[in-house]
């Protein structure tokens, strides 16, 4: 029996999934059972499968589709398919094996925080095949790739996702105002399976501790009634309104440039100085299409 053609599907695998093969022989009519076996072997002559021909009649034969598992190990590979009998001639075949994708997500964290304060925020972690994260963690560190926090992910997955294990972490914010640019990233070393190494980035915006209220009453322009759930923004403190309308913001004193947006409505942008507690009124219009009269006119 000699192997003539040996076809691979797909020729890039993920780590572990399934190959497809399909081996076409000539000469393959069986003088015996051992005839119409042939014999898988890995890169280092282990047998990975074996199997028995499918089709044969006259000088030709196939195996018919079947399945392999690819290596855990990325790179290149070259495995052999042969006849059982001793006299089989080996012919190698090549594939691809790669990594696992991952994909490190960050949210909850907060807007700002003040100098030297602790917060948390919450860190995740997606494969691709959706592995269950054994053994994952995830590393915190700084611009200068210092190590700030390492976190083992949970066996909970967040909800109403597809494979993203998550995990809170508390983390301090440095004694310095400004914008730090921090990176969340998935270790995966030493794992079973091999996975890619991926980030996230993390920007933590430190601020002095405030020292004024500023608190914001968000109407209706029109009817005078409180906007609940309108986003303030005081960049870079953030909050919402209440059921009364209001939203209280501690800020440091300074300029600031308040946006107010409200479901439906055109939102509310002026400046402000605040170098006292204060109270500011925006009025929301509601935000109507025009009417073809008016597109018309």
């Amino acid at each position: 029996m000699t192997i003539s053609r040996v076809d691979v599907s797909p020729e890039e695998v993920d780590a572990g999934a399934d190959i497809t093969l399909d081996i076409e022989v000539s000469h393959a009519m069986p003088a015996g059972p051992e005839d119409s076996r042939l014999l898988i072997r890995d890169h280092d002559g282990a047998v990975a499968a074996s199997v028995r021909l499918a089709e044969f009649g006259g000088e030709t034969g196939r195996s018919g589709a079947f399945v392999v598992t690819a290596p855990l190990e990325p790179g290149t590979h070259t495995w052999s398919a042969a006849g059982a009998a001793p006299d089989s001639t080996p012919a190698p075949f090549t594939f691809t094996v790669r990594p696992h994708e991952t994909r490190v997500l960050v949210w909850d964290a907060p807007p700002s925080v003040e100098c030297g304060e602790t917060f948390r925020v919450k860190l995740g972690v997606r494969c691709a095949r959706r592995c269950r994260p054994d053994g994952w963690s995830l590393e915190v560190r700084d611009h200068e790739r210092n190590r700030l926090a390492t976190v083992r992910l949970g066996d909970e997955v967040w909800p109403r996702t597809d494979g993203l294990y998550y995990a809170d972490v508390e983390l301090k914010a440095p004694d310095r105002e400004g914008l730090h640019q921090w990176e969340a990233r998935a270790t995966t070393r030493g794992l079973d399976t091999s996975h890619a190494e991926s980030g996230a980035a993390l920007n933590v915006r430190v601020v002095r501790a405030p020292d004024c209220v500023l608190t914001v009453e968000a109407v209706d322009a029109e009817n005078r009634t409180p906007v609940e759930g309108a986003q303030v923004v005081v960049h870079p403190y953030r909050a919402v309104t209440d059921a009364h309308g209001v939203a209280a913001v501690r800020v440091v004193r300074g300029e600031y440039r308040v946006l107010v947006s409200g479901k439906g409505h055109v939102p509310f942008r002026n400046r402000f100085t605040v170098d006292a507690d204060m109270t500011i009124r925006a009025q929301l219009v509601l935000d109507r299409e025009p009417s073809d009269a008016e597109i018309w006119s």
